[in-house]
């Protein structure tokens, strides 16, 4: 009988440790999801069906069939405000979700020390294709270290309006729309002669000051600056100095008292049931609302773009928006490169087109087209499009939380002509750190 020694002996040892290595199942990995309720990957009305038919699980399985022994783990926030709050408390006890769905900018800046830097593990065509990376790069700085992925979609803000109603009161904004505050005065006030009110909106509804947010932003980051904005939110320099921020909330003031928002704005919670219904001709948004919108006016159904408020200004014919909604890691994940791998799939060309069969967004990716999509070029959803890459990010997302606090909950104090824009300005400062 013949015996192997030497290196023929190592070389069969060798072989058979190979082959039982390529027989060992592969080791389980199991990664936890938080998905926000709304928005980002869930649809407005998929909710209402099994969770396995939603696009999200549909995804979660692909992604599982094309990486055995990987399972995924989806667990809906109702709450994304709380969802911060519990993350951060998870991550600093070692046990946050392995990837969780939050907001963008100072939301994830402020919970740094919970969250992995991904850097080194973010793909390069991810980094060409994909558009919004300011949002999520620490401090808003092209070089700052990158929290996080902007995720698969990207609200653009904007106001729906009821073309019959606009014709009504004389006009067509679809030839000629206002592009000035002037004009837009002019056209709220033929609007109100007619009987209806110009502006339906719900000021207070869920504390979120929505035409501030979602259309005065856009005035305050043309005539203030988003840099100056920053220094502000970090003491560096004075709310109540910034003679931008105050020239606007003044305005948004003459709004109420000429009698172009409704007057219970500070109370109501019906606006857009009321606007669906004929009821009011203008309603600010973002793109998460626009189908219920069309399926409710059809035709009747346009879009509007904020007016320049300051026509030599640097900044001109955009509006506020980006992904406000990130896909971050946890920094107490086992499985880092895994994480990416599925934020990076979640966010790839054929996701991002088949998430979009279920809720409309203007994309994140350079690589997708209106026409890839579907959409016709003179629909409100490509009209929207248009501004996916020229849109000025989300201003209160660049505020800190304390500021944003008082921001959201208190502005309307200012339309409704309890607080003075000074006072308001002032009590930023105060959640800013200074007097």
């Amino acid at each position: 009988m013949k015996r192997f020694t030497g290196p023929a002996f190592l070389f069969l040892l060798l072989l058979v440790a190979l082959a039982l290595v390529a027989c060992a199942p592969k080791q389980a990995v199991k990664l936890t999801v938080w998905m926000n309720g709304s928005d980002s990957f869930i649809g407005p009305n998929e909710q209402q069906k099994p969770q396995e038919q939603w696009y999200i699980s549909e995804a979660f399985r692909r992604f599982e069939k094309a990486n055995p022994g990987v399972t995924l783990e989806l667990v809906v926030q109702a709450d994304q405000n709380a969802a911060h709050t519990n993350f951060k408390t998870a991550g600093l006890a070692g046990n946050a979700p392995d990837v969780a769905n939050l907001w963008t900018g100072m939301p994830i800046f402020a919970m740094k020390e919970v969250i992995l830097p991904l850097d080194k593990l973010v793909p390069a065509d991810d980094l060409k294709k994909i558009v919004g990376w300011e949002s999520v790069r620490d401090g808003f700085k092209a070089d700052g270290t990158i929290l996080g992925y902007p995720a698969g979609q990207n609200q653009i803000c904007f106001m729906m309006y009821n073309k019959a109603l606009v014709k009504k009161a004389g006009m067509d904004w679809d030839a000629n729309p206002p592009r000035t505050i002037k004009d837009f005065d002019a056209a709220l006030a033929k609007i109100k002669a007619i009987g209806v009110t110009p502006i339906l909106v719900d000021e207070a509804a869920q504390s979120v000051n929505w035409f501030f947010t979602w259309i005065c932003d856009y005035w305050w980051a043309q005539m203030t600056g988003n840099e100056n904005i920053y220094a502000e939110t970090l003491g560096q320099k004075k709310f109540a100095d910034d003679q931008g921020f105050l020239k606007v909330l003044a305005y948004y003031r003459t709004l109420y008292t000429n009698g172009y928002f409704r007057k219970d704005l500070a109370t109501s919670t019906d606006s857009f049931t009321q606007f669906i219904n004929g009821k009011g001709a203008i309603w600010p948004s973002v793109t998460a609302q626009l189908a219920d919108a069309e399926k409710a006016l059809g035709a009747d159904l346009g879009v509007l773009m904020p007016p320049e408020f300051d026509s030599s200004a640097k900044l001109q014919n955009s509006t506020i928006g980006g992904p406000g909604q990130s896909l971050v890691v946890a920094k107490n994940t086992k499985y880092p490169e895994m994480a990416v791998k599925l934020i990076s799939f979640l966010n790839s060309k054929a996701e991002v087109l088949a998430a979009e069969k279920i809720n409309r967004y203007p994309v994140v990716r350079t690589d997708i087209t209106p026409a890839d999509l579907g959409w016709a070029a003179d629909s409100n959803i490509a009209k929207i499009q248009k501004y996916a890459t020229t849109y000025n990010f989300w201003v209160d997302n660049q505020l800190t939380p304390d500021v944003a606090n008082v921001f959201y909950i208190q502005c309307v104090l200012v339309a409704t002509g309890k607080m003075t824009p000074a006072q308001f300005a002032s009590e930023m400062d105060k959640k800013a750190g200074l007097k």
